[in-house]
């Protein structure tokens, strides 16, 4: 499944939800309003694109929080 096809994405914001800097190897997803991103769902979209998702980041407080992502099977 594509990321901006997941019911959290909001595909009206990046493109189509998604903001890709190849450079620095990050992906920002945006998310709806009042939704949390589904990590294990995220992953297997990162997957099934040819990529492997090794973190996922939340602001706290002004910082960013790393989440190891789990290794798939």
């Amino acid at each position: 499944m594509k990321l901006r096809k997941l019911d959290f994405v909001d595909v009206k914001r990046f493109k189509k939800g998604v903001d890709m800097d190849v450079k620095a190897q990050l992906l920002t997803v945006a998310l709806k309003k009042g939704q949390k991103a589904n990590p294990i769902q995220v992953n297997q979209a990162v997957h099934k694109a040819g990529y492997v998702a090794v973190e996922s980041y939340t602001l706290k407080e002004g910082k960013l929080e790393p989440h190891p992502f789990p290794k798939l099977k």
